[in-house]
């Protein structure tokens, strides 16, 4: 490999791990280190150049906290039949961390990283039911890979984190809906979608947030930010009319106390296919208690 290969490689590492690193220099949460030492010896110090600034880490902080909180609901309620799909999976520990026994647990990356992240994940664990799967998620091969290992009679948990939310635009959602419509069939299905700046543009004039705009901008070459502003409202009610589901909100987790003014006005979207509102009084439980939960170093 040419140090071209090599320099480009790390690169795509860097921005795929930036959560990963947030979360080592934040939280204690298990795995975080082993997975970061792994990148850091077998590919340089790939956590030296963070999408996020030093205040948007609490954001990405935060955003992991709330996920893995719903997740962890799904796996405690459906155990043994949960099917769980990670859409951009990166390196974050999420299925590491499952304090349940659930049935399988899917990532999808690109090629590269989700060879690594099975390289790794290897190390950590002997558990079986971990499935790696490379490609793009607006590729509809990639989408067949997956719907192979789906059982449509058992509840499926989606969520993508910092991914679809953060970087897609409508036409591509669209897509990415009309795929997971496909596999969530069985009530108890969830997709659970992470709330973005975005979708807030009365933030947009905090220096803060401009700064931490900026350098996702430029760190990551997407400039969606620039092209598609949306808001809360207009983005919960149109996943629940792509899916056809429920939709409840969930309360972030809180983390750096200098941020509560933009994490408290974030919420988690929950879209489930829930005819009987069995999950109602349940998440209504988990946002009241993550609201008045932080977790920062």
């Amino acid at each position: 490999m040419t140090n071209t290969e090599t320099e480009d490689k790390n690169t795509k590492i860097q921005k795929t791990a930036n959560t990963l690193y947030d979360l080592l220099d934040h939280t204690d949460i298990p795995f975080v280190k082993d997975i970061s030492d792994f990148l850091d010896n077998n590919y340089g110090e790939i956590g030296q150049n963070r999408i996020s600034t030093p205040n948007f880490s609490a954001l990405i902080v935060s955003r992991f906290l709330t996920n893995h909180s719903v997740l962890e609901m799904a796996a405690q309620k459906y155990g043994k039949d949960l099917q769980v799909i990670e859409l951009g999976a990166g390196f974050t520990p999420h299925y590491l961390n499952i304090g349940t026994e659930i049935n399988k647990y899917i990532e999808v990356e690109f090629e590269e990283n989700s060879k690594i992240k099975e390289e790794v994940t290897k190390t950590l664990t002997q558990n079986k039911n971990i499935y790696f799967v490379g490609g793009d998620i607006l590729s509809l091969s990639t989408w067949n890979k997956i719907e192979s290992l789906i059982d449509k009679n058992k509840p499926v948990f989606i969520f993508s984190e910092g991914t679809i939310a953060q970087y897609f635009n409508s036409e591509q959602k669209e897509f990415v809906a009309s795929m997971m419509k496909k596999l969530m069939i069985c009530e108890g299905s969830i997709f659970a979608l992470d709330d973005t700046l975005r979708n807030h543009p009365e933030l947009s004039d905090n220096p803060i947030i401009k700064e931490g705009m900026g350098r996702i901008v430029s760190i990551s070459g997407n400039n969606i930010y620039n092209k598609e502003v949306t808001t809360f409202k207009d983005e919960f009610e149109k996943w629940g009319r792509l899916l056809g589901t429920e939709n409840y909100s969930v309360n972030y987790v809180l983390s750096k106390p200098e941020m509560d003014f933009a994490i408290e006005s974030l919420k988690l979207t929950v879209c489930a296919v829930d005819n009987n509102k069995d999950l109602s009084s349940e998440l209504i439980k988990l946002s009241n208690e993550n609201k008045n939960k932080r977790i920062w170093k």
